[in-house]
């Protein structure tokens, strides 16, 4: 911090992940939709759930890592034509952060788990065996063509909520606690966009492989009611400080 700057940290573990000087611009949005794990009822949403994160567009995070296969962005982000995305990771802990993008073009990865081959033309897989029974057991007549490398230049998109900005040596860092950490303070009396140490509030969504964000992990700090599958909060990752939105229209 004292030789580069503020440092973007996993608001999980305190990993630093990266500098924040190599933010591009303004927060960005990203809408998507996906099926909605209840980690209370153990229940999955057979349509898929809409769903929207805040995050900050970084050229360098060397703190994550991309795991998985390339996927097509959600459609109606111009920010994000001609990109394919994966899944970025925190190095240290393994939770998902956000996504990392990387210039579109390269053959159709094998959709099996962990198999590092192309897929057939106008096919899902490599081969069969690949399909029904893992990436360790290819038919004979697979091509066998390794997957193309990511080409750079990549950037990353990583949801605001899951940092934490470390500004200076020594800082405190919030810890698991059944105290709600909401207040009133001169910051965000009355109002709905800041948390008590007047930081801005990011929006992000829970559910199960959609950045991390388990619903057990989050409870609304002016209310103290638990969080749900595919409920939108607004959050503060420095202060791990959470608001639901029937909160935040309270204050309005």
């Amino acid at each position: 911090v004292a030789e580069h700057g503020s440092v973007h940290v996993c608001a999980y573990c305190n990993f630093a992940v990266a500098l924040a000087s190599n933010a591009k611009g303004q927060e960005k949005q990203i809408s998507t939709s996906m099926q909605v794990v209840d980690g209370y009822e153990m229940t999955k949403t057979f349509a898929k759930e809409p769903m929207r994160f805040e995050v900050c567009e970084l050229t360098k995070a060397g703190g994550a890592v991309a795991e998985g296969h390339w996927a097509q962005p959600p459609p109606g982000h111009a920010w994000l034509h001609g990109v394919y995305q994966r899944m970025a990771l925190c190095r240290n802990c393994g939770f998902q952060l956000g996504w990392r993008f990387e210039p579109g073009g390269a053959p159709k990865e094998c959709a099996s788990p962990c198999c590092t081959l192309q897929a057939r033309a106008n096919r899902e897989y490599c081969c069969g065996g690949c399909r029904s029974r893992g990436p360790h057991h290819h038919d004979a007549d697979c091509d066998k063509k390794e997957a193309v490398a990511p080409r750079g230049p990549v950037t990353w998109g990583l949801i605001t909520r899951h940092m934490r900005v470390r500004r200076k040596a020594g800082e405190d860092v919030p810890q698991d606690s059944d105290l709600r950490r909401h207040r009133e303070t001169n910051r965000n009396f009355r109002r709905n966009d800041v948390c008590p140490a007047g930081h801005k509030l990011s929006c992000f969504c829970t559910g199960q492989g959609n950045g991390g964000t388990l619903p057990f992990y989050y409870t609304c700090d002016v209310c103290d009611r638990n969080a749900r599958g595919s409920q939108h909060l607004w959050g503060c990752g420095t202060c791990d400080y959470d608001m639901c939105e029937r909160c935040r229209a309270q204050r309005v």
